[in-house]
């Protein structure tokens, strides 16, 4: 969840780490810190503002070297001494760390010395000080005490050293020297290419020179990538990320469906001969779309499951040489699903990565890629990126049926057609003080309630349920009364008629009943759309109810950027 760079240069090394910390505050935006060697010594900058308090108390600071962090809270509460760099009790070595040591209570209890902080990464900077030899060589050894996951930069002196297990990190030479950082798109300056650090390796990085290492301390050769184009940034509005990239759903779409018809990504697919059942893999809105991707697997006749990444791990789920698994994660980094992904790899399943992010690590754990190029998303609570994930997965649904060919024209014309439809403000002004909200819907309409439910959680922090509709008289309609507000999806014609029968079960109980649909209103309040093809109406449909979150919670004065206790990658399970 935390990012982290660091930086080795011939110019001002604490400049470029703060502005690589602005492109990773959105990985965590508890606290931010930089740690730089100067004079000899090590000094260390913190904020509980944001980046910008950082920039400004270190604009007048220059150093060669520099690392950064910007933390989400695991180990300790947001307070200075928890946020990162931290520095061990001699102060003289820095870490940053983003990962979680699992065994750290141990490690703390043998180590003789005192702690300022409640975090893991203050014991493996303790712990790595306490061993001999270089830096490299101390890090090496720490890591082979260590449970749990890493990927720190550590300076001693003039010295730094980078190194990872499962989370993830990148090194590269910029114009002016090296630098490290969790997130590619956090390169500064021009790095035309770059090494991926795998489990377990290290690496010194000098202005000049770069020197990896394995497990063992052993110098090992390793190939570089060619940069990618830093993932397409579409942004089109400068309020917030989040109103941004709703708005760039157009874009995306139009552009996702030029990628995937004008290349070879389905064809070059490595697929099982007889794809007998598809199971999809995910965590959150992820998991959503997963949903909504088994539904137009079933339509085409393929037996069809999406499961929560946590929990099939640890299930006693029947494995099969002719299922396809596919791992669903915008960023490719989500903790449970690598984890997922890695025990069926073991396993010799047929794996397929569906990410938004090249070069991420769910993309080289599995044997395909399907790509969303929806765009840098920055937003916590995911809204263009969700949208390709259930474009691609219809998509797939098609070429696996082999009827791409046949919708071609009706996708193009979807794409063209597709509106960006932001929630009425005149009725948000009607509904906005319901603190007890239901999302209700049937079929794929109600995994878009699910992910609607979602993201006003993300962002207003109401406790809003999603139900599917026909369950309501099973108990959940025991809560309906005057201080309901009850926010139907209504898409799916061959349930119109049983749906419109619950909603009037609500009626007469007292709630308050929002229809979004493309049919007639039935008499209900209605927030109406257009009427596209039906197995796309779940993008159109989301649209204006991710606008209802965010003008709610515009409306509360909460920043949807930065909801609080989440960040935008999950790196730790």
């Amino acid at each position: 969840m935390c990012g982290i760079c660091a930086y080795k240069t011939k110019e001002n090394a604490v400049k470029l780490a703060v502005e690589s910390l602005k492109i990773l505050e959105y990985r965590g935006y508890d606290s931010c810190g930089i740690s730089l060697f100067k004079n000899g010594k090590i000094e260390t900058i913190k904020s509980l503002v944001d980046i910008e308090d950082l920039r400004k108390k270190t604009e007048s600071i220059s150093s060669h070297l520099a690392i950064g962090h910007t933390r989400w809270a695991t180990h300790g509460g947001v307070t200075l001494k928890n946020a990162h760099p931290h520095l061990s009790s001699s102060n003289k070595i820095a870490l940053v760390h983003n990962g979680i040591i699992e065994n750290y209570k141990t490690l703390k209890e043998n180590l003789n010395c005192a702690f300022q902080s409640e975090t893991d990464s203050e014991v493996l900077v303790n712990l790595i000080e306490k061993e001999g030899g270089s830096l490299i060589e101390k890090v090496i050894s720490a890591s082979k005490k260590v449970e749990g996951t890493f990927a720190i930069a550590v300076i001693e002196n003039d010295e730094l050293v980078v190194g990872k297990r499962e989370s993830p990190l990148y090194v590269a030479f910029c114009e002016s020297g090296v630098v490290a950082t969790s997130d590619i798109s956090a390169f500064v300056g021009n790095v035309k290419e770059f090494y991926i650090l795998n489990d377990d390796e290290f690496a010194c990085l000098n202005e000049n020179k770069i020197e990896f290492f394995n497990k063992n301390g052993e110098k090992i050769k390793k190939n570089a990538e060619i940069l990618p184009k830093i993932t397409q940034n579409f942004k089109i509005f400068d309020k917030t990320h989040m109103e941004s990239e709703i708005k760039e759903t157009k874009i995306v779409l139009k552009n996702t469906l030029k990628e995937y018809l004008n290349s070879d990504i389905l064809t070059n697919l490595n697929l099982p001969k007889k794809i007998k059942e598809i199971d999809l893999i995910a965590c959150g809105t992820a998991y959503h779309s997963a949903l909504m991707g088994a539904e137009f697997f079933k339509e085409q006749g393929i037996n069809s499951h999406a499961y929560v990444a946590s929990e099939f791990r640890y299930g006693k789920e029947i494995l099969s040489k002719n299922t396809l698994y596919i791992f669903v994660s915008q960023s490719g980094e989500t903790a449970d699903t690598i984890a997922c992904a890695k025990l069926l790899k073991e396993k010799k399943m047929h794996l397929l990565a569906l990410t938004n992010t090249p070069n991420c690590v769910l993309n080289r754990v599995c044997d395909n890629v399907l790509p969303t190029f929806a765009g840098k998303e920055f937003a916590v609570a995911s809204t263009k990126a969700y949208c390709c994930q259930v474009f691609v997965l219809y998509l797939f649904s098609l070429f696996l049926a082999q009827n791409l060919q046949d919708n071609i024209e009706e996708l193009i014309k979807f794409t063209n057609d597709f509106q960006v439809q932001d929630f009425d403000r005149a009725l948000l002004d009607k509904i906005y003080h319901y603190k007890k909200i239901f999302f209700v819907g049937r079929e794929k309409d109600y995994i878009t309630a699910l992910e609607a439910s979602l993201k006003l959680k993300e962002i207003s922090y109401i406790n809003s349920i999603a139900i599917s509709a026909g369950e309501l008289k099973h108990g959940t309609l025991a809560l309906v009364d005057e201080s309901t507000l009850i926010i139907a999806i209504s898409t799916e014609e061959n349930v119109r008629e049983k749906l419109f029968s619950n909603l009037e079960e609500i009626r007469a109980r007292g709630g308050e009943v929002i229809l979004v649909s493309n049919f007639k209103s039935g008499g209900f309040t209605k927030v109406s759309l257009s009427s596209m093809c039906e197995n796309l109406m779940p993008i159109v449909s989301i649209i204006p109810l991710q606008f209802f979150a965010l003008r709610m919670c515009e409306k509360l004065g909460y920043n949807p950027d930065k909801p609080k206790n989440l960040a935008k990658s999950v790196t730790v399970e």
